[in-house]
């Protein structure tokens, strides 16, 4: 990635996954919290619910993470495009659009050469004596 065009990445430093000490499989929802105070069950069961919803959302988050670093993998394998040029993406068939292109320049090559024969003499302007 020596390419001067090309901005420069942070290095990846991803994330280890959830441990699966932590996952919210381990405490089913309706776990026996009896040998606990009941003033603490209550608070036990929302953080446990905190838990499942953050597991929840750094599972997605990682997955995501993964998914942008594939694709800005398949971004850098593209051809470097120069910062003063403009790149012209086409959805067309190449065979269509050539054909496309060929009726315009003959549309254009008629139009003149029919234009040429009544047209008004052009070369003298305004600002010529």
């Amino acid at each position: 990635m020596d390419d001067p065009t090309r901005a420069s990445l942070p290095d990846s430093d991803p994330a280890p996954p959830v441990p699966e000490s932590i996952k919210p499989d381990d405490t089913p929802p309706d776990a026996d919290l009896s040998p606990l105070p009941p003033e603490y069950q209550a608070v036990v069961r929302r953080l446990q619910a905190e838990v499942d919803r953050a597991t929840t959302a750094l599972d997605r988050l990682q997955a995501e993470n993964e998914r942008l670093r594939r694709r800005v993998a398949e971004l850098e394998r593209r051809p470097a495009v120069r910062p003063d040029a403009t790149p012209l993406v086409l959805d067309d068939n190449p065979g269509a659009l050539r054909d496309r292109i060929s009726a315009f320049i003959e549309a254009i090559d008629a139009y003149l050469d029919n234009g040429a024969d009544g047209a008004p003499n052009t070369s003298s302007s305004p600002d010529s004596p």
